[in-house]
């Protein structure tokens, strides 16, 4: 048994190492500067890194000041072997709530590393790989109280809430809605007449976590961040808050089949919370593209759960024979080269590519306005998927990922994103919003329409250009 766990924990971190890309994200380039920030500053709640002088809720502090130390000491190779740490945690979280539920050690491999692969699409330096980690064991700790009543459930629960809090406070409020499954349960078999459960413990758990908020920095932030975020506009244009279409996503359409083999298979008993959070979970995963990642996991966690007891009930004798022959020598060799077949391919795809892509952010373009500009004290107009590239070069700017903290009702000030949409779209006549923030300089992509236009308005020159993206000045006349 102890054999089995060993090899499935090292395939896991094998797995792990292979599928963490290389490339930098977006966000990534904001959450080193924030922590770098938070270090040089202290918490001031002021946005550095915009030339707005806007205040900034630091909503990822102590992922921000991990990331930053990271790259402190081994520049973006620090940042690559921090992904490939959270990764690993991740996996191994994956891998050990999936083989406390099943007694199928060789089901429960197979379901992880498929999860693992499935959730490549999701795997980046960005918060959300701790908040997965973190609902997992949530979830699996919630079902401990729900079966176990053992206070110390309660104690971690509250710690993990905490620890979320202040790593990822948008996903807070999910922490919270993960109790809702089990409260529907317990309110099911009332109303049925069914075999329940205690609930008291449950309940001070779920009154514990609502109370982490107030151990974080944000204090009422971290109940009103998520509220904000969504009646803002900002989710329409971003591309993760877009709805699934599932014409595009075979990941949900397999997951969907998933669900309805383990709803109707007569010899799977669901728990009704069970079934509550993966109707809750599919429900968001349509809503929202970036919510497919919760989908998949938690219906994965629950089919191997099932799956692999019926048939380690089922199959006693072929299951422990098979474990037994997946240790030797031979069953070793055959599963690492599986791994190495399927996973092998991405990894040396990414080794391929450097760590920022030139075809995405104007590397030669910032080079320039380093070593050539004031660039501490020009106010340029820019694409928002540049803008984070932009502040890890030290550039102020007009805007970036961060896109909330650009809307009105997060700042207090002006509704830039709303200005900056407006641009883009060509809702309104660019120079007026150029005026209006005293714009000397616009950084955007070459074969944009903006860009032609901008090219024959005589108030503007090319200050500099690379292939992908062009650098214009203001001039008088």
């Amino acid at each position: 048994m102890k054999k089995i766990v060993i090899f499935s924990v090292l395939l896991i971190i094998l797995t792990s190492i292979m599928i963490v890309p290389k490339q930098l994200q977006n966000d990534t380039f904001y959450l080193i500067k924030s922590g770098e920030s938070l270090i040089k500053n202290g918490l001031d709640f002021m946005d550095h890194f915009s030339f707005h002088e806007l205040t900034y809720l630091y909503p990822h502090l102590i992922f921000c000041i991990i990331a930053f130390f990271s790259y402190k000491l081994f520049s973006f190779d620090g940042i690559y072997i921090l992904t490939i740490i959270y990764t690993i945690v991740l996996g191994l979280t994956l891998y050990y709530v999936n083989n406390k539920n099943s007694k199928n050690k060789i089901i429960t491999l197979v379901f992880s590393l498929f999860t693992m692969l499935l959730l490549i699409d999701f795997i980046t330096l960005r918060s959300q790989i701790i908040s997965y980690t973190i609902f997992i064991l949530e979830f699996y700790l919630i079902d401990k109280l729900r079966n176990v009543q053992n206070k110390k459930y309660c104690l971690a629960l509250f710690l993990l809430a905490v620890l979320l809090v202040n790593s990822h406070v948008a996903v807070y409020p999910f922490y919270i809605i993960l109790y809702l499954p089990f409260l529907g349960e317990y309110i099911y078999n009332k109303i049925f007449k069914k075999t329940n459960f205690k609930i008291k413990l449950i309940v001070i758990s779920l009154i514990l976590s609502i109370l982490s908020g107030l151990f974080s920095h944000l204090f009422i932030n971290s109940y009103t961040y998520l509220f904000y975020t969504l009646i803002n506009d900002t989710t329409q244009y971003i591309s993760e808050h877009q709805p699934t279409i599932l014409i595009h996503s075979p990941q949900t359409i397999l997951m969907c089949l998933l669900c309805c083999f383990l709803f109707n298979n007569k010899y799977f008993k669901i728990k009704i919370n069970e079934m509550f959070l993966l109707l809750g979970t599919l429900i968001m995963a349509f809503s929202s593209l970036r919510h497919q990642s919760l989908f998949i996991i938690f219906t994965m966690i629950i089919a191997n759960k099932y799956i692999g007891n019926y048939l380690y009930k089922k199959e006693f004798t072929q299951n422990n024979l098979l474990e037994k022959k997946i240790i030797t020598k031979k069953g070793i060799i055959i599963a690492n080269i599986i791994i190495l077949v399927i996973f092998l391919p991405i990894f040396l795809k990414n080794q391929k590519l450097d760590y920022v892509n030139k075809n995405l952010y104007p590397v030669e373009i910032v080079k320039y306005i380093n070593n050539n500009l004031d660039y501490k004290n020009i106010k340029i107009f820019n694409d928002i998927n540049i803008g984070s590239y932009l502040i890890m070069n030290n550039i102020p700017v007009f805007i970036d990922s961060r896109t909330d903290l650009y809307t009105k009702i997060y700042n207090g000030k002006e509704d830039i994103y709303k200005d900056y949409i407006n641009v883009i779209k060509g809702n309104i006549y660019y120079e007026e919003i150029f005026e209006k923030y005293n714009i000397n300089y616009i950084l955007i992509e070459k074969d944009s329409w903006l860009s032609n236009y901008i090219k024959k308005d005589k108030k503007y020159t090319v200050e500099y250009e690379d292939s992908n993206f062009v650098l214009f000045k203001y001039i008088c006349i």
